[in-house]
């Protein structure tokens, strides 16, 4: 059996690894992660202090900016004028018929002190004029408010803008740090098991579409045909992704001078050897789990176009995965992330995030991985036995409640 293992296993590594869309996505995916790392070598190069240029122009643009402006009355322009500029049009229809001619793209009509109308053509999420100008009308509106009452408006702001001194004292994990790995693991998990998963399935889908199937059983046991296929594709996908990171250690240190320093200490930090090992031991196991089952609905079929159909719930199950992780790295104590890092189909994203950003207790972190292995084995038996069930039928697709009903009879 060890003998037929090897040679399944063999023939399907070769046959991926001699794929000419496999090397030349693989060069491509290393091209652009060495580019995306040496990003801030980029950004390093080209600055050559225009920065500050730029942020003297800011500066310069800030003081000067002039707002299209509308008073209400003469009293409100003598008196915010020196502050905001003069009346720009009569009045607000005026500065509308402007606004709908194009020839400006806002303005202000300014009622009072603290009420005022913006008038805009298209209006975008954040208005960076309007917050400005709303900044200082608040301001003036302000002074003139302290000097009715008499009060001493510079104390006031030297008590208002009084800094607090602190000192952060970690003594678990600090949550902010691992963001940064976090996002990049569910990123790497998501696109290995896609790509993979679908790649077994299609290969056993393709293996009954032609007849192929009927010859391999003659000669080796259903069982060392699928845990070979599996096993190369889980290698394979080991391979590249190892290749992809190896390329992405390479441009970060050859890049590590010009990287941030907080952007270094996020990656140094969190990224612990226990940290390490616990996501290299869900990563791999979900992997797996969720290889066997793409190869479970790969054999339920018996043409290749119908796989896309056959993998579509577990592929949906899989993006409810994908959400719970990005739950996780907002809020790693939530109790519902905290059921899900028990769920072997969830587990594999959510118990290493939470592991990563908050303390987990050891115990947790056993019975999470103990039922996960329980779960690869069981559906590891249960691949086999569909695999088995498929290629002694052929035709129309096969449906699950049909090899549910065989495996009870067994």
């Amino acid at each position: 059996m060890m003998k037929q293992f090897k040679n399944v296993f063999k023939f399907e590594l070769m046959g991926m690894l001699k794929s000419k869309n496999m090397i030349i996505t693989t060069i491509v995916m290393a091209a652009i992660i060495l580019v995306l790392t040496t990003v801030p070598s980029f950004i390093a190069w080209f600055d050559d202090g225009e920065d500050s240029e730029v942020a003297v122009d800011t500066e310069v643009s800030m003081e000067s900016e002039e707002y299209h402006l509308v008073y209400d009355h003469a009293e409100l322009e003598e008196e915010l004028s020196s502050l905001l500029g003069g009346e720009v049009y009569s009045n607000e229809e005026d500065l509308k018929q402007a606004v709908l001619d194009e020839e400006v793209t806002a303005g202000f009509v300014i009622h009072d002190y603290n009420n005022y109308t913006y008038i805009s053509y298209d209006r975008s999420l954040n208005s960076f004029e309007q917050m400005t100008f709303e900044e200082q009308l608040r301001s003036a509106n302000e002074q003139r408010l302290f000097e009715q009452e008499g009060i001493d408006s510079a104390k006031v702001y030297e008590i208002m803008n009084t800094p607090i001194n602190y000192e952060n004292v970690t003594l678990g994990k600090d949550a902010g740090s691992g963001m940064a790995i976090a996002f990049a693991m569910i990123f790497i998990m998501y696109m290995l098991i896609l790509l993979y998963g679908t790649n077994v399935a299609t290969s056993v889908a393709r293996e009954k579409d032609s007849r192929t199937m009927e010859l391999l059983i003659t000669a080796t046991k259903p069982k060392t045909l699928i845990l070979g296929k599996v096993a190369a594709a889980g290698t394979m996908g080991v391979l590249q992704v190892s290749a992809l990171i190896l390329t992405a250690f390479i441009g970060f240190m050859l890049n590590q001078t010009n990287y941030p320093d907080f952007l270094i200490e996020m990656i140094q930090g969190s990224m612990t050897v226990d940290t390490l090992l616990v996501y290299i031991l869900f990563s791999v196991l979900g992997y797996i789990l969720y290889l066997f089952i793409y190869a479970s609905l790969g054999s339920l079929v018996s043409k290749v176009e119908d796989v896309s159909s056959a993998v579509a719930p577990i592929t949906f199950l899989f993006v409810f995965a994908y959400l719970a992780a990005t739950l996780a790295m907002q809020m790693p104590d939530n109790t519902i992330i905290k059921v899900t890092s028990f769920i072997p189909f969830v587990s594999l994203f959510t118990m290493p995030i939470r592991y990563m950003l908050t303390s987990v207790p050891l115990l947790s972190v056993l019975a999470s991985s103990a039922i996960m292995i329980v779960t690869v084995l069981l559906f590891a038996a249960l691949s086999i036995y569909i695999y088995r069930f498929g290629s002694l039928n052929y035709g129309n697709k096969i449906k699950l409640k049909e090899v549910i009903k065989s495996f009870k009879k067994q």
